[in-house]
């Protein structure tokens, strides 16, 4: 059985070429596009001109990071809301989300890294060191001899402290780690100025060694 194709046109072939460049100009473009971006997926700047070119430019850098510094980058961009709520320069979470964005936009991806987790880093540390004080502050208080209820309860707050200690110390350890995968601390002179940490007070309602035993509520 013969098949006979139908004679080509020149409206045909015309076709057939703007396809062919079509095709050819995309591939130059994403070709273009590759080569301008930086090798490093750290060093491409972030797009937050708004929440919805945040969002567009995640979900394409997405494809470019690993699934750890994917993470990273939630909690960093976390951590810049904490700080704008705890500098007080906004409320609302539509306000508090703005200032975020304007805190990160146009910034390499690895100082928004370096700089949220370095935050996070701080937070985690003090609520570490307020806990170890506490603990501190626990262990001074004594009962009434025979006041077994009282002995319950400090070893039982004692055992939870000490879990709630181990958790914190590991937390402080991952936030390490991911903060030197990110290059480290920002250097002062990048450094945008971050809330201190709470310093620890001295006890107040601490005993010492010698004193009278007291009961626990």
């Amino acid at each position: 059985m013969r098949v006979t194709l139908p004679p080509t046109t020149p409206h045909g072939r015309q076709g057939r070429a703007a396809g062919f460049r079509a095709v050819l100009v995309a591939l130059l473009a994403g070709l273009a596009a590759g080569a301008c971006a930086p090798a490093d997926p750290l060093e491409g700047r972030v797009d937050a001109a708004d929440a919805l070119a945040f969002s567009m430019w995640r979900s394409e850098a997405a494809a470019r990071l690993m699934p750890a510094q994917l993470a990273d980058l939630d909690k960093a961009v976390q951590e810049y809301r904490f700080h704008v709520m705890a500098r007080g320069g906004a409320s609302g979470s539509a306000a508090v989300e703005d200032a975020a964005l304007r805190m990160i936009a146009g910034r390499t991806l690895r100082h928004v890294l370096r700089q949220g987790l370095g935050w996070e880093l701080e937070r985690a540390s003090a609520e570490k060191a307020a806990l170890e004080a506490s603990m501190r502050r626990n262990a001074l208080l004594r009962t009434r001899p025979g006041d077994k209820a009282s002995e319950g309860y400090l070893a039982d707050l004692a055992d939870r402290q000490a879990s709630r200690l181990r958790s914190a110390a590991a937390e402080v350890d991952h936030v390490r780690e991911r903060l030197a995968a990110a290059g480290g601390p920002l250097a002062p002179a990048d450094a945008e100025p971050a809330e201190p940490a709470p310093k620890a007070e001295a006890p107040k309602d601490a005993l010492p060694p010698d004193a009278p035993p007291v009961r626990i509520p």
